[in-house]
């Protein structure tokens, strides 16, 4: 079968442009790695930049049965000890929404459940992508282990890496989302009982961790994500690990907040490269989102909520271009350009 869309991954970002696509009267495949529900390492920031999306897609009531934690504000921590705190004040809320943090355990699979829902959806879960597929310089299609752990190919006019840090898609066409500079490793585990303030984020940007950041971010009424995200070169240099490092914290700097907390997850790391210059996120019938696009946000690297943006603007893009059938790279640089044009207030450098 000769798919309009196939997306490589299905997080926020994927699930978001293939919703687009299928209301839309497309033909899209999702290839995704596991099985849902499945948890996925994460800070669990749901800001409104997801809710828009949630919103426009019908999904609100869903959104509201969620386990959650509303948060009302964030604290920030410079190197040198300063604190700055910042209220989500009413006319904020009002105008851009509230702010929650949820475990993408319970988020992702109401995307799923949408998804499978739709008629012109096919999700298949437990398959790997392993590369795309060419026709010429157009890429055309992709190789995966199926659920049989089986290679087989699946062929699309507009293949969408939305596969992350590690997306072999983006790595293929020479846009390795591991951008130097820019990308940090991070690790995350759930505690219980963390003492103190419980409806903020809390965003400690200390000495030797910054560019990065130490964070404790509820997500229910007894229970906090709290992690750290570092730049490879930092770790090295001071020769620990993610996991090492947390310890060391939660023994000194925080022990106060930790003396009664348990820790109910094992430590759990991943990668994400933030925003920075201009990149090329799309060619010859394939367009990159999500964190395989490296759309997380500079200063926090929030992703959830930037990814699902670059879903839906890449569904627009590649719905126009399907409908003119022109899926070359003057068709969908369309997406390079709107992306640029909302991204470059939030990158640096």
């Amino acid at each position: 079968m000769n798919h309009d869309t196939i997306i490589s991954g299905a997080g926020p970002a994927g699930m978001t442009c293939a919703l687009f696509l299928a209301r839309a009267g497309k033909k899209v495949l999702i290839l995704e790695k596991e099985q849902f529900p499945r948890d996925k390492v994460c800070a669990d920031n749901k800001s409104w930049k997801c809710l828009d999306i949630i919103k426009e897609l019908g999904l609100q009531k869903e959104f509201a049965k969620l386990s959650k934690r509303v948060i009302e504000g964030v604290l920030t921590v410079s190197p040198n000890g300063t604190e700055m705190y910042s209220p989500l004040l009413k006319e904020d809320v009002a105008e851009k929404g509230p702010w929650y943090n949820v475990r993408r355990t319970l988020f992702d699979n109401l995307l799923a459940n949408a998804c499978k829902k739709e008629k012109n959806i096919t999700l298949r879960e437990n398959c790997i992508v392993h590369k795309p597929v060419f026709d010429g310089k157009q890429m055309a299609g992709v190789e995966f282990e199926n659920e049989q752990q089986k290679m087989e190919i699946a062929h699309g006019k507009v293949i969408v890496a939305a596969d992350g840090s590690q997306s072999p898609i983006a790595t293929s066409v020479g846009r390795n989302p591991e951008v130097p500079g820019r990308f940090a490793m991070n690790a995350r585990a759930y505690f219980e009982n963390v003492s103190g303030v419980q409806n903020r984020c809390e965003l400690y940007y200390l000495k030797g961790i910054c560019p990065g950041y130490f964070w404790i971010f509820p997500v229910d009424e007894k229970t906090c994500n709290v992690g750290i995200g570092m730049r490879p070169e930092d770790l090295k240099r001071q020769g620990i690990s993610l996991e090492e490092k947390i310890t060391e914290l939660l023994e000194t700097k925080f022990r106060d907040r930790f003396t009664h907390a348990k820790q109910v997850s094992p430590y759990k790391e991943w990668g994400v490269s933030v925003l920075g210059s201009n990149r090329k996120w799309t060619g010859n019938g394939w367009v990159l989102i999500g964190d395989a696009g490296t759309f997380a946000m500079t200063f926090s690297g929030e992703g959830v909520g930037p990814g699902m943006r670059s879903g839906k603007i890449a569904a627009e893009t590649i719905i126009q271009s399907l409908n003119e059938n022109d899926v070359s790279t003057h068709s969908l640089k369309h997406f390079d350009q709107k992306m640029a044009s909302i991204t470059s207030k939030e990158m640096a450098g």
